[in-house]
């Protein structure tokens, strides 16, 4: 798996060498390597932050793989996955993902919104992008962690000891990023030194990036419904206002066709395959009859035996969590083909939150049109949308009210949303859907956050100490 990661970031990353001066009478351009130029052109420095955001960050193996272990979405049935789906997860396991964040990515980020905020190459669009994307980042990791570094990090050697910014002053940064964002696609195209080129999101369209900065500040409003409720509701809906409004405006990373530039599950699936869609997905999908399922699950090759009960071969099962099935259903084409993009906001998950903060704002009727349109929305984007199953789950809703209305929605947000992030963090919201812990944990409760590495505790001492995965983050009361 990190080879094929390392492979793919390579395909956009030029590294850039730092020389130190030599003495005159030394002639330097002979030690100057023109297939590793000092200066990166933004257009290139664009997509490898891109694509360490989707592919190591979003849904990385070393990070979400884990997350949907614990909100049952995915069961795992082997070795690493099987461990941690008990909630074997310690602070070593979560080393790698830190260092993506700080080592890899945060610090690319950096690069590019210095580079396009220079004099000599005053750039917005870049300059926008970079910021957008690190305020979604920020948004990841502090959802892991809680408190990190920012204010004081990122500034290599001269600093390798930066204190701990509280989640709050995150989450504070995340929408002030945002906003400066907004600003600089705002302005025309010509005020861009050099071309808007390399982005792999959007192709280059500042219009949609303006419309996706403010879902992601839908997004980071909703998250503080535990902190403050009608605040965050409204504030939400405040910004959605200003967000796409279908999924023409969804926020993917798109991947090809070839293994060197491949979806993070489908290579984990490759080499390694230690997980399997859990039994709760498949079930509930088969439940409601839904159409999404093909694809979010395969069909299994083999008969399997569960609990005494035989399914047959071609039918979709998923793995309990508690009982390791390998010839469960796999992760589908709708997740995990080789170029299925990497959502990182979508139309879906806006109208389900525009559903949900309705419905708590007391609008039960304008709960139910938002999450009937964040239903079609989803199964549009699957391309799987049927009349009249959508009409008979259309009346699903109408027939439901107060807090059965409310399981419902997030329920179907819970499925629209299959193998992402923000499933773990509605569950942790929420409650819902009611996930039973794995009965493999020794009645310990789903984990609700990650440790802190080894390596930040190792060293840096403002790292925050005896934190383990069953502590709440901030917004997480």
């Amino acid at each position: 798996m990190r080879k094929n990661i390392l492979i793919k970031i390579g395909l956009f990353i030029m590294i850039a060498l730092a020389f130190t001066s030599c003495d005159k009478w030394i002639d330097t351009s002979i030690n100057i390597n023109p297939d590793a130029p000092s200066d990166v052109p933004m257009n290139l420095i664009l997509p490898s932050v891109e694509a360490r955001f989707a592919f190591t960050l979003v849904q990385g193996n070393d990070g979400f793989r884990t997350l949907s272990l614990w909100d049952q979405q995915m069961s795992g049935i082997a070795r690493q996955s099987q461990a941690e789906g008990a909630y074997s997860f310690r602070a070593g396991d979560a080393n790698n993902n830190w260092g993506a964040l700080y080592a890899g990515f945060l610090m690319d980020a950096k690069q590019l919104m210095d580079k396009a905020s220079s004099a000599e190459s005053k750039s917005p669009y870049f300059e926008g992008a970079a910021k957008a994307i690190t305020a979604a980042a920020l948004g990841y990791a502090s959802d892991l962690w809680g408190d990190i570094p920012y204010s004081e990090a990122l500034q290599g050697s001269d600093n390798l000891t930066p204190k701990f910014d509280s989640q709050q002053t995150i989450y504070a940064d995340i929408q002030s990023l945002l906003d400066e964002a907004i600003a600089d696609f705002s302005q025309p195209a010509s005020s861009n030194v050099f071309p808007f080129e390399g982005d792999i999101i959007y192709q280059g369209d500042a219009e949609k990036w303006v419309k996706a900065c403010y879902a992601l500040k839908a997004r980071y409003a909703l998250h503080l419904s535990k902190v403050d409720p009608t605040n965050a509701y409204k504030t939400a809906l405040e910004y959605i206002a200003k967000a796409f409004t279908s999924n023409d405006g969804n926020m993917y990373y798109h991947y090809s066709t070839s293994n060197d530039n491949a979806n993070p599950l489908y290579l984990f699936m490759y080499d390694r395959g230690d997980v399997r869609v859990s039994k709760l997905i498949t079930d509930t999908l088969t439940k409601y009859n839904d159409p999404r399922l093909p694809e979010y699950a395969a069909p299994i090759p083999a008969d399997v035996v569960i609990d005494g009960v035989t399914y047959p071969a071609g039918s979709y099962v998923g793995s309990p969590i508690d009982q390791p099935i390998s010839g469960a259903s796999e992760p589908g084409p709708g997740i995990a083909s080789i170029n299925t993009p990497t959502p990182i906001i979508t139309y879906a998950e806006l109208a389900f939150i525009t559903a949900e903060c309705k419905f708590k704002l007391g609008d039960e009727a304008g709960a139910k049109t938002a999450a009937e349109e964040g239903l079609k929305a989803s199964l549009d984007e699957y391309g799987v949308y049927d009349d009249a199953w959508f009409a008979d789950m259309k009346a699903k809703f109408d027939a439901k009210s107060g807090d059965e209305l409310f399981r419902f929605i997030m329920l179907q947000k819970y499925l629209a949303l299959m193998y992402n992030f923000e499933a773990y963090n509605d569950w942790r919201r929420t409650d819902q859907p009611a996930l039973i812990p794995n009965p493999l944990a020794s009645g310990q409760a789903i984990p609700r956050r990650f440790p802190y590495p080894t390596d930040a505790l190792t060293y840096n001492p403002n790292t925050p100490q005896d934190v383990t995965i069953w502590d709440r983050i901030w917004w997480d009361k």
